[in-house]
């Protein structure tokens, strides 16, 4: 009887036995060790495949334009450093005026599309109305088409209009291609909202309106945020709308003064990296700061249930 009961025991269960606990791994078979190694490793790679082309571009802005003629690598190894293109940048070049005209471009796009895609990205959320469904169809159809689709449909409206050359064009440009992510993505945010926050103020009398602006809008501060900085991203680097559409130097901004730059048969690298440092370096500071509240608006609406 002892040795039938002895048998059917584990002996990881008897009393002052001892047993080899095995060693901990994930579902994918590798140890937790050598997971998060992995895991810094392609981190690393990832972070330097990002890195070295903006420090080589940082280190090449310091460099004395005729040694980055030659061996551009040794030219960045070597010790001499001088602000002389800078200098030269907003001598030969109005580059503090194509850097207003991307700033006010960048603004304007952004709180034009934020507005207005906050009110439509709400309705799609909460309103039920006949085509609602294939509203957010189109919604979704106006972001496959290509830039260049549409490029000379809207030059020849523009030009009817007596826009070419003129601020109206970027903004309705840009907006035109903002404002349908921008409300896909605020659909998303706004219907993680608690209804009942809105079906209180309901019951206590408060309209759509005055719900839409004090209760929603206060409380989807991250998710408004991260949409104004992806359409001021999206009007800072454009390119093809501004060099289709605008013909005064006064009114480039700073892609299309970046790509002046190109020599016919020179580049002076060394004028090119300066522009290009001193058009990123808003965005990197404005991800800096804005970091938090893009991380959360951007994945706000991605998981729901």
């Amino acid at each position: 009887m002892t040795k039938a009961l002895s048998k059917s025991v584990p002996d990881d269960e008897v009393p002052g036995s001892v047993h080899t606990a095995k060693p901990v791994t994930d579902t994918s078979g590798h140890r937790p060790r050598e997971r998060h190694r992995i895991t810094y490793l392609g981190l690393i790679l990832v972070g330097c495949f990002v890195l070295v082309p903006f420090l080589w571009m940082l280190i090449g802005s310091f460099k004395p334009t005729n040694e980055l003629l030659g061996d551009q690598g040794k030219a960045l190894l070597s010790s001499h450093f001088t602000v002389q293109n800078y200098v030269h940048l907003f001598k030969q070049y109005d580059y503090a005026r194509y850097f207003a005209n991307s700033a006010l471009v960048a603004v304007v796009t952004a709180l034009i599309a934020t507005s207005i895609s906050a009110f439509a990205g709400y309705a799609l959320a909460r309103f039920r109305f006949p085509g609602r469904g294939f509203a957010g169809f189109l919604i979704l159809v106006t972001q496959m088409l290509p830039l260049i689709a549409v490029l000379i449909p809207l030059f020849i409206w523009f030009k009817s209009f007596n826009l070419i050359d003129t601020y109206s064009s970027l903004f309705i440009a840009y907006n035109a291609f903002a404002i349908p992510f921008s409300t896909w993505m605020l659909r998303g945010f706004f219907s993680e909202l608690p209804l009942e926050l809105e079906e209180a103020a309901r019951v206590d009398g408060a309209g759509e309106f005055t719900i839409f602006f004090r209760i929603v809008l206060p409380i989807s501060a991250t998710g408004l945020m991260a949409t104004a900085i992806f359409c001021f991203i999206l009007a800072w680097q454009e390119f093809l709308f501004a060099i289709t559409f605008i013909s005064s130097g006064s009114k480039f901004t700073l892609t299309v003064g970046i790509a002046g730059m190109f020599g016919r048969d020179v580049v002076d690298w060394g004028l090119l990296d300066a522009g290009v440092v001193i058009s990123t370096v808003p965005l990197a500071i404005l991800f800096a700061v804005l970091q938090r509240f893009l991380v959360r608006g951007l994945t706000a609406g991605a998981v729901k249930g």
